[in-house]
């Protein structure tokens, strides 16, 4: 699949389904099954697994165009794609062929569970105890995308073992053992299907095991946080740019009769300036996400850095515009068809979850100091 190929698969998914389910999807908080299963059909769930797997052979810079380009129109199934992506980066490596084979053909979801309360998630806790092949896991995830809908998930565990971090494990959805809720959390994307999943303990087989023993942290490290981090980076991205988009369509659109007393928004120097630092943020945050992803891409030596500085960034950033896109549009952003308030929510939950913005703020201040993000 070409960039052209993936790319206009991506816009008519979006025009013919996400689009046009995502405010319902908002306002009833279910999860974009619909959208989900189009993008799987489309090859898009297997869009950065290798050719040689089945896959389409497309990597982080794809995956960060597809969550922005998803992002601006329904947060909540961006957030959903990012945590596939970022499964997929390990699982690509390490998982078995048949569930890779399930993932290229669109039919296998995936997430991450590595955010346990008050927690490094690149140092698990619980536990884990293996008997007789079988691997028992215990532990309480926080902030698990697709919980209850995903296929599998990536799950991070003490080590077996006396050495190392962490262990990843291929948890399957139907594992005895795992418990998700009834119904979402409230927590997350209003779509995405957040919630606490408990292991009390799930079972696995020992095949399960993603990577070497006590490797689990550095695989996250190496494998999973540049995908996580960039496409974080990029659902805010979409965000902010639905976010500009409306507002200008606010203020240079037909204005209300009621509104004949004052000047038009663009006549007003206030509202302008506003429109013109939202568009400033917006293109400072694309060079930030660009220089990151090549910065992985090309494993520079800055490339964690640039990472956690972009992934920072474009959460407070999201922030801000979506602030002041409620300033400019007033009453109007409230409106279903605007959407601004929709995009305003998303860019204060979007800044939670697996690796929070204050999380990257800590971490990229480790890095600054030369200290270890695994002490």
């Amino acid at each position: 699949m070409t960039a052209a190929d993936y790319r206009a698969a991506l816009e008519k998914v979006l025009r013919t389904v996400v689009e046009p389910q995502a405010a319902d999807i908002d306002d009833r908080g279910r999860f974009p099954r619909e959208a989900i299963s189009a993008l799987g059909r489309a090859g898009l769930l297997g869009l950065t697994l290798p050719t040689r797997l089945g896959g389409r052979g497309r990597g982080l810079a794809e995956a960060a165009h597809a969550v922005e380009r998803v992002a601006r129109c329904c947060g909540s199934t961006a957030a959903v794609l990012q945590a596939h992506f970022a499964a997929t980066a390990v699982l690509a490596r390490h998982a078995p062929p048949e569930l890779l084979a399930d993932i290229a053909a669109g039919t296998h979801l995936s997430t991450v569970a590595l955010a346990e309360a008050g927690g490094n998630p690149l140092v698990p806790g619980g536990t884990s105890r293996a008997h007789g092949g079988v691997v028992g896991l215990h532990a309480r995830k926080n902030w698990v995308v697709a919980a209850g809908e995903a296929d599998s998930y990536v799950w991070s565990a003490p080590p077996l073992g006396p050495s190392g971090a962490a262990t990843l494990w291929a948890v399957p959805a139907a594992a005895p053992g795992l418990c998700v809720p009834a119904a979402p959390d409230g927590v997350g994307l209003r779509g995405s299907a957040s919630a606490t999943v408990v292991a009390d303990p799930v079972r696995v087989p020992d095949s399960a095991v993603l990577g070497a023993d006590g490797a689990g942290a550095e695989l996250v490290l190496t494998e999973v946080l540049p995908w996580w981090l960039a496409l974080a980076a990029a659902l805010a991205t979409g965000l902010v740019e639905a976010v500009v988009r409306r507002s200008l369509d606010c203020a240079t659109g037909p204005q209300p009769s009621w509104s004949r007393w004052q000047p038009p928004p663009t006549r007003q120097p206030d509202v302008r300036a506003e429109l013109a630092r939202m568009s400033l943020a917006l293109d400072s945050l694309r060079l930030l996400l660009t220089d990151a992803v090549q910065a992985a891409t090309w494993q520079r030596p800055d490339a964690q850095r640039r990472l956690l500085q972009v992934r920072a960034t474009a959460g407070e950033t999201a922030v801000r515009v979506a602030e002041l896109g409620m300033k400019v549009c007033g009453q109007f952003a409230f409106r279903r068809d605007f959407g601004i308030e929709r995009r305003f929510r998303d860019a204060h939950t979007a800044g939670y979850g697996q690796l929070p913005t204050d999380t990257a703020l800590d971490h990229l201040g480790r890095v600054l100091c030369g200290l270890p993000l695994l002490s």
